[in-house]
């Protein structure tokens, strides 16, 4: 032993923190465990702790911490293979499925839109202002929610095309305004 070298500084250090009961780490001469052991200080166990999963998408093994294991999280082995997993999902399997339908007016609406948009020849059915392609919108007269199936709230003789601003009208007052922007009683 060399006095004044390391050794001795180890040794004292030995000496006066005993060694842990689980890891053997030097702990404080009055607690039961170290510091990673208790879950202080220099961190938790269960935080370094990894286990091996494999990826969901790309099938590649790697490590999440045990804690995030525990918590069912830690499916994908990076964002971009979580976001290309969740672009596959289509329909009621989509975890952003509410419900319904692909179209937001049911079946049919397409078409039936574009056949009345056709039926307007490009003029308000109110007024008759000429419409350019962003300012025109096709509205329901009787609304959409008081039929039990699509095709009845998509009939043609149901739809009416109108410019915005009696569009906005139909909305806010529920009816369909006349020429001179009164609403017609139904």
């Amino acid at each position: 032993m060399i006095k004044g070298g390391t050794e001795i500084k180890e040794e004292r250090y030995q000496r006066d923190f005993p060694p842990c009961p689980l890891c053997g780490e030097p702990k404080s001469p009055y607690a039961k465990t170290c510091a990673a052991c208790a879950g202080k200080g220099r961190g938790n166990l269960l935080r370094k702790r990894l286990t091996l999963k494999i990826c969901k998408y790309c099938g590649h093994p790697f490590r999440i911490p045990l804690w995030r294991e525990r918590q069912n999280r830690g499916v994908f082995c990076s964002r971009e293979c979580k976001d290309k997993f969740l672009t596959t999902l289509k329909g009621n399997k989509s975890p952003r499925w509410n419900g319904g339908t692909y179209d937001r007016r049911g079946l049919g609406w397409k078409i039936a839109r574009e056949w009345a948009l056709i039926r307007c020849q490009g003029k308000c059915e109110k007024c008759g202002k000429i419409l350019t392609y962003h300012d025109y919108g096709v509205h329901h007269i009787k609304p959409y929610r008081l039929f039990k199936h699509d095709y009845e709230a998509n009939k043609m003789s149901n739809l009416i095309v109108l410019c915005r601003s009696c569009h906005s009208r139909a909305d806010n007052l529920g009816k369909i305004p006349n020429k001179g922007g009164e609403a017609n009683g139904e």
